[in-house]
């Protein structure tokens, strides 16, 4: 399903390898945001959107957790469709710190999207991660490289919400080495470049099938904790459900606030 997406929000999800705020962690931070989205491609239709995301780091522990939906109604490209938007993602992330650049992660989360014909995915992840490069003016963060490089085991239960056919639909079970990228560059300390990426190519049972994501994000302050910006997702997976599109684009203006 292609989407084109136009949001104006109170704040954006963090992203799962996401580069720590510069700001230090010792209480709970995050965002917290909604929005309005146009989409195109396998809907048609004006859906509203809400996330949040929270991070803190206590004794070499860094405890993060994210939440993000999407409720649309009427005008689905779809024959007899209502609904044309409905997902719902969370997730939970606990590393470990071993020095300045190492840390051992664990993480879980579910989503749903039945529009995409997901009714439950799950999945949970083990891995390690290095900070290669921090580049920093006392709180302010200049330049971040941090990889990710984990095993994601995800159980997908598919259901045919719309259309012909409605009911329970072949499900697909993902096991992949996870590659995940997180990069930022500040021009100024009010102005500054992020980009998110992560590769799962399939094995075991699902060899032939790789899903990629990627999110460029260019940001600009406007006061202490607000930011504008705009960022631009591209979201693959080989093997979707059956009549389903493979790649979703997102382009995104937002208004992010931060706590």
């Amino acid at each position: 399903m292609r989407r084109l997406t136009l949001v104006l929000a109170l704040a954006a999800l963090a992203p799962t390898v996401g580069l720590a705020d510069p700001t230090p962690t010792a209480e709970w931070q995050g965002n917290v945001g909604a929005g309005l989205i146009v989409m195109t491609g396998n809907t048609k239709t004006t859906t509203f959107t809400g996330g949040a995301s929270a991070a803190r780091e206590s004794l070499g522990w860094i405890w993060s957790a994210k939440a993000a939906g999407a409720y649309g109604r009427n005008r689905a490209n779809l024959p007899g469709a209502e609904i044309s938007a409905y997902s719902l993602g969370g997730q939970l992330r606990l590393d470990r710190k071993f020095g300045e650049t190492w840390t051992v992660y664990v993480l879980g989360g579910l989503e749903a999207d039945h529009v995409a014909s997901v009714e439950l995915r799950s999945y949970e992840e083990l891995g390690a991660s290095a900070l290669w490069v921090d580049v920093k003016e006392k709180d302010f963060q200049w330049i971040g490289l941090r990889t990710d490089l984990g095993f994601r085991a995800q159980t997908e239960r598919r259901y045919q919400y719309f259309g012909t056919g409605i009911g329970p639909i072949a499900g697909a079970d993902f096991y992949a080495p996870r590659l995940g990228l997180a990069f930022r560059y500040a021009f100024s300390k009010d102005v500054w470049f992020t980009e998110d990426a992560e590769f799962l190519p399939g094995v075991i049972t699902s060899p032939n099938r790789f899903q990629t994501k990627s999110l460029s994000k260019l940001a600009a302050r406007v006061a202490s904790n607000v930011t504008t910006g705009f960022s631009y997702l591209v979201a693959d997976d080989s093997r979707p459900a059956a009549g389903k599109r493979r790649t979703d684009t997102t382009l995104t203006a937002t208004i992010d606030l931060a706590y």
